[in-house]
């Protein structure tokens, strides 16, 4: 009995002890969260009670160079529900399929969430917002977002690209810049009971939004309308599948239009492929024929391997390690000077120019020029162009890449390239945004005109321009004349590969004593007839210009200094003196003192062999290519083509090769029957050639 009342008291002390640790346990807790924990707990239970909205920023507007309104920001009414507030969640999804784009079941799940407030549609018309609010629905509201709007439509749409439904850019200027456009959410806090309704004396708190800063571009939207009518007419005169025309200031790289075909309206771009929302002019690459021939033609003058002077002979063709590459020209052009090889696009001419700088140093000029990589003109969706790897040129890729083939670039690259030779060798980074600023008209960014490196001297550049006047003047580019301004450009043409498809292109400058003006036709895929650059692209070219010309009151050129240009043209034939064994400097001074040019190959100061030999006769300007005995090797890249000289008269044979800087050895009397070297065959500068005449 007694062991019993002890087991007994043992039990009830155990239980005793064990309801005295969890009370003590118990009261510990409470006290950790009374007393430690007190600001975190106070805040859950408020956060529980509080209802926050986040307030949209109104998001900057985009201006052109003038302040003219490109992308603006207006109001939109949003469909909210507050899934506590609906009584009959079936009527009100009934009633609200038949307004909104969406499902009686979409809109039932959303309005019976358990959340307090939830989008039905957003950004909806003024239309459906009344039909809305004269059902009188409870638990149904609205809340005002900002809404993008494009008030010109179509016009840069590329440029400018477009933004989401929640402010967010996502093409174009608008995601590239998107976050200074964007601004900062404010937020509205509000406290509710667990039924919804707003508590008396309850928290409320309202943080005012942070509007997004404003872009002003360096487009102009009457530059831009213009380039975009004509780029539109020359789609409807030709089959083409697209084209790009881009202005650009050659003086400041900034764009002043940039327009594409085939387009979209950014205010419904979710209603377009989103292969109309590429931006052709800086994601696609393209074969650039000709036009490329101002990137070799300045790397040669710089480099001094071709004056204007020079004289050339093209048979037609010209072989490069047994492949025969031809000129446009059915028979060639025959005897020329470099600047009559650029006026008529002579491929064989380039490849020689090619050839006489060398891989090294003409891949050292494509890559100055700033192709193969992006420009960085920050747009979304750049392309690097395609250039061969300086290991894969060989002889015949360095012969193709001279005239334009076996390269691809954007249309952005080459008329950044070109912009260079316009502002005297000088590449600038091209750009589209002039400044930044906020809403008070404080500027918060100055984009100003960005040097990336010097290509060319100004003297190199300056000879250029003149050399493409004539294209314009005399050559292929006659369509893209403007009356009263010297304009020089470059046509170019490349084939698509396997189909009967054209990319056709010019590129041109004005005015080219002082170029303000750089503008670049690309149409691509065209399969009309006639699919040339001189027939297709300068056209627009020449309809861009004029209006341009005028809209900005750029004078008309002093036309007389093209007649003083053709006076100085009319020079004197100098005999070429010995300068073998003579140091440089010697060789220098004589040849300056005749009026002559000179280039350097090798390294020593001892000259031990020149081109072209002592006594030729040659007109005052031109080059005189002086060897040291390390560069004698280098002979070989200012090899002749022999012209074909059968039926020709002994004097006017002598006069021909003469210029050509080759020797005549002849036997008989009265016409030419046979010669050695065969016609077309590449012979070094001085080498004789034997004819018969009968």
């Amino acid at each position: 009995m007694d062991e019993s009342r002890l087991q007994v008291r043992k039990r009830i002390l155990i239980l005793f002890l064990i309801v005295v640790f969890v009370m003590l346990g118990i009261i510990l807790r409470l006290a950790w969260i009374q007393l430690f924990k007190n600001d975190l707990y106070q805040s859950k239970a408020l956060n529980q009670r509080l209802r926050k909205l986040k307030v949209e920023p109104r998001r900057g507007l985009i201006y052109d160079s003038n302040g003219e309104e490109l992308a603006i920001s207006g109001s939109s009414q949003t469909v909210v529900a507050v899934p506590a507030e609906i009584e009959n969640p079936t009527q009100v999804a009934d009633k609200l399929a038949l307004i909104l784009d969406m499902k009686r079941s979409k809109i039932y799940k959303k309005i019976t969430k358990s959340a307090y407030a939830v989008y039905l549609e957003r950004k909806i018309s003024e239309k459906k917002v009344n039909k809305i609010k004269s059902l009188e629905l409870s638990g149904i509201t609205f809340t005002e977002e900002a809404k993008r709007f494009y008030p010109k439509g179509e016009l840069a749409a590329h440029i400018l690209g477009f933004s989401g439904i929640d402010n967010q850019g996502l093409n174009g200027i608008e995601l590239a810049y998107d976050q200074a456009l964007r601004g900062k959410p404010g937020r509205i806090m509000i406290e509710k009971d667990a039924t919804g309704r707003m508590m008396p004396q309850g928290v409320e708190e309202y943080l005012d939004p942070e509007d997004g800063n404003n872009l002003y571009l360096t487009i102009d939207h009457v530059i831009q309308y213009i380039t975009e009518r004509e780029l539109e007419k020359a789609l409807r005169d030709n089959e083409a599948e697209g084209g790009t025309i881009i202005v650009m200031d050659p003086q400041t790289g900034g764009v002043l239009a940039l327009a594409n075909r085939p387009t979209y309206n950014p205010n419904h771009f979710t209603k377009y492929s989103p292969r109309r929302w590429r931006n052709s002019a800086i994601s696609d690459t393209y074969e650039p024929g000709s036009t490329f021939k101002i990137v070799t033609m300045s790397a040669g003058l710089e480099e001094e391997v071709v004056n204007p002077k020079d004289h050339f002979y093209d048979p037609g063709y010209i072989k490069v390690e047994g492949e025969r590459i031809k000129c446009w020209k059915h028979g060639g052009h025959g005897k020329q000077t470099f600047a009559e090889v650029v006026a008529n696009s002579c491929n064989p001419g380039f490849v020689q120019v090619g050839q006489r700088l060398g891989k090294e140093d003409f891949y050292r000029y494509v890559k100055a020029f700033g192709f193969g990589e992006e420009t960085d003109i920050n747009l979304p969706g750049e392309a690097d162009g395609l250039v061969y790897k300086y290991d894969d040129i060989g002889p015949v890729e360095l012969a193709t890449m001279s005239f334009g083939h076996g390269i691809s670039v954007t249309p952005i690259q080459l008329i950044t390239a070109v912009s260079a030779v316009a502002n005297d060798g000088v590449l600038l980074k091209p750009r589209l945004v002039d400044r930044i600023e906020n809403g008070n008209g404080e500027v918060i960014k100055d984009f100003e005109p960005e040097v990336v490196r010097e290509v060319l001297s100004k003297e190199t550049a300056n000879t250029v321009r003149k050399l493409l006047e004539g294209v314009v003047a005399e050559g292929s580019g006659k369509k893209a004349q403007v009356k009263g301004y010297r304009i020089g450009g470059k046509t170019g043409t490349a084939k698509h590969y396997g189909v009967h498809s054209y990319d056709s292109s010019f590129i041109g400058m004005l005015p080219i004593n002082d170029p303000q003006l750089v503008i670049l036709v690309v149409m691509k895929g065209v399969t009309s007839y006639p699919y040339y650059g001189s027939q297709v692209a300068a056209p627009a070219f020449q309809n861009v210009a004029k209006d341009v010309v005028r809209y900005l009151g750029i004078p008309p050129t002093e036309m007389e200094e093209t007649d003083k240009d053709k006076k100085e043209e009319k020079l004197k034939e100098v005999k070429v003196p010995n300068l073998t064994n003579h140091s440089f400097g010697e060789g220098q001074t004589k040849l300056q003192q005749l009026g002559l040019n000179f280039k350097f190959e090798g390294k020593g100061d001892q000259i031990v062999d020149q081109i072209p030999k002592p006594g030729a006769l040659i007109k005052k300007g031109s080059t005189v290519i002086l060897f040291s005995e390390g560069g004698v090797g280098h002979r070989k890249r200012y090899k002749v083509t022999v012209p074909n000289l059968e039926g020709k008269k002994l004097e006017e044979t002598k006069s021909l090769l003469a210029d050509l800087e080759l020797e005549l050895d002849w036997e008989g009397k009265g016409k030419i029957t046979s010669q050695q070297p065969k016609p077309g065959t590449r012979v070094e500068s001085g080498s004789t050639i034997k004819v018969k005449l009968n």
